[in-house]
């Protein structure tokens, strides 16, 4: 199953490219090591915390979950300090 989802990723991803090239706006001005290694932590943290982002923040504080408001708050404050790390500080 999963070879089937990658695959849809990487075809929906070529057409917009050949349709829509302008869709992607500007090339990341980080090198490649950097963004996959942005993307496997995302995934680890996800893994970790049992759930995404959307998961947690939509669905668990909807039910009133106490783990999954403790996780959004985890997820938003290491988005900041993720981004004032790299803007401010590793420049």
């Amino acid at each position: 199953m999963a070879p089937f989802f990658i695959l849809g990723l990487l075809a929906g991803g070529l057409t917009l490219a050949i349709f829509h090239p302008d869709a992607f706006g500007e090339i990341p001005s980080h090198p490649f090591g950097v963004l996959s290694l942005a993307g496997f932590l995302v995934g680890f943290g996800a893994r970790t915390a049992n759930g995404c982002t959307s998961g947690h923040g939509v669905c668990g504080l909807s039910r009133r979950s106490v783990r999954s408001l403790a996780a959004t708050g985890t997820f938003i404050l290491t988005g900041i300090a993720t981004v004032y790390l790299v803007n401010h500080v590793l420049v």
